[in-house]
């Protein structure tokens, strides 16, 4: 066993693997409760964010606004993420989204063309296949995603910038944690989620970065 103290509360922490231990004092990492309480206060404002919870509102208090390109209405946003995603994608309202912007049979795709565009995007050769494997390979994702959340992400070189601007490929100046090892080799290659997961594969880069790397 390796040991070693908590940063931040003084407790000590255990370590059964010498390359844990070492990472953790590399990183100046805390103790798990230490690390919950961090988490939380980041996404404080997801919780308790600054329109009202009534959702009746519309979030008509948000500062976070934009005009549908085709009417020209004032849409609220809950986040300046959501704001830049639409900005980005040029997205309309809902009521313009339903009469301008029609997919699928819509348009004129067949049911077969539309299951067999499901699978190419999900990573599958068959609509077959797809329905046998995305489901398991969706519970691979969710708890590779789940796994990285619990992680020290305030450790990771960037964080900071992370925490300033946020968000999708596209967005201007947007940074995103990005798995070294990516989930879906982890998937193909059927890494244990947990070692996706580990903060020892995960760094923060800008998405123009990350674009390139795959």
């Amino acid at each position: 066993m390796w040991y070693r103290k908590c940063p931040l509360c003084n407790s000590e922490v255990s370590y059964e693997n010498k390359r844990s231990w070492y990472n953790a004092k590399a990183n100046d990492s805390m103790c798990v409760e230490c690390q919950k309480v961090k988490l939380s206060e980041h996404f404080t404002g997801r919780k308790n964010p600054n329109y009202p919870t009534n959702r009746n509102t519309k979030y008509t208090e948000s500062q976070w606004k934009l005009e549908c390109p085709e009417c020209g209405v004032v849409r609220c946003f809950a986040s300046k993420y959501g704001m830049n995603v639409a900005k980005q994608n040029k997205s309309m309202c809902e009521k313009c989204s339903t009469t301008k912007q029609p997919r699928g049979v819509a348009i004129g795709l067949t049911d077969k063309q539309i299951k067999k565009m499901r699978a190419t995007k999900a990573g599958f050769t068959s609509w077959e296949e797809y329905k046998q494997k995305y489901p398991m390979k969706k519970s691979y994702i969710n708890e590779v995603h789940n796994l990285t959340r619990k992680q020290p992400l305030h450790t990771l070189p960037n964080y900071s910038k992370l925490e300033e601007n946020r968000g999708r490929m596209g967005v201007e100046g947007a940074y995103q944690i990005d798995h070294i090892i990516s989930i879906n080799k982890g998937w193909k290659d059927m890494i244990p989620a947990e070692e996706i997961a580990n903060i020892t594969n995960l760094q923060i880069m800008k998405w123009e970065d990350n674009l390139r790397k795959h």
